[in-house]
């Protein structure tokens, strides 16, 4: 018989929000909702939103015996953290766990200050040894590109952080009077005859070589394989010309709140 008891898991990023509804049962999130980060909302601005998103769960999937009894939060934006702790713990009066270096978790953080470790990267390397358990290398591709090593012991090694594709464009745009602003996706060829052409070959090829560059530097250091796992907004388009074997998870930040959550559930 299903659980009849759910959780919220948020994940708080630079650009957009992903409220994913779980079955206290799954690790899967059953539904997600993306709205923009707003650090102008306050907690009531949030209560709103969260149970419209409810609703129309309710709506959508008939269910109608559920309780909410929980929620986890991963938040890049320090801004808004109060706030969801007030719309979770003290308005919703929900159990309220946080992704950070305090929580229990199944790996070691060997960094130098594990609190200034992102809470999505933790999440990220929590659902990776969770479900893999090899030596991996998490590549994020969101706001910002971020590389996470983890060993196949648990072990959180380090990695890389820049900028993502999305900003990156942007700023071409915002910075240059002639430059048009483009999707990210793969260009007709890699020369180029038209401005349009020339940045989507800029950034697309950049992009493939960079990934490659920096996954062979760190297999060269360590002079062993790895799993790659690719998540983030970007992967998709990433994932379909990738050429070194990966996996593609993008749901892998929110398999680790649900993780975290049931590690630290009882605590």
């Amino acid at each position: 018989m299903k659980n009849n008891e759910y959780i919220l898991g948020f994940n708080i990023g630079n650009t957009n929000t992903k409220m994913g509804i779980y079955c206290m049962d799954d690790i899967l999130p059953e539904k997600i909702f993306i709205y923009k980060t707003d650090i102008q909302n306050d907690a009531g601005d949030l209560v709103k939103t969260v149970k419209d998103y409810i609703q129309q769960y309710e709506i959508e999937t008939g269910e109608g015996t559920f309780e909410i009894v929980g929620a986890v939060i991963s938040s890049v934006v320090t801004e808004v953290d109060e706030q969801y702790r007030i719309m979770a713990g003290k308005k919703l009066n929900l159990a309220l766990i946080e992704v950070n270096s305090k929580a229990n978790l199944n790996i070691v953080l060997n960094y130098e200050k594990p609190e200034e470790l992102g809470a999505d990267r933790i999440a990220n390397a929590v659902a990776a040894y969770s479900e893999y358990k090899a030596d991996s290398i998490i590549i994020d591709l969101g706001t910002a590109n971020t590389f996470s090593v983890v060993d196949k012991n648990g072990n959180f090694i380090g990695g890389l952080i820049g900028p993502g594709m999305g900003i990156s464009i942007d700023a071409l745009y915002n910075l240059t009077s002639k430059l048009p602003k483009v999707n990210f996706e793969k260009p007709d060829c890699l020369i180029a005859t038209n401005p349009v052409e020339a940045v989507k070959s800029g950034y697309f090829y950049g992009t493939m070589n960079m990934l490659y560059g920096i996954v062979s530097e760190i297999e060269k250091l360590y002079q062993r394989e790895f799993l790659i796992i690719l998540t983030g907004g970007f992967s998709n388009t990433v994932g379909n010309y990738y050429n070194k074997k990966h996996i593609l998870d993008t749901l892998l930040t929110m398999k680790g709140l649900k993780y975290i959550y049931n590690m630290n559930k009882n605590v």
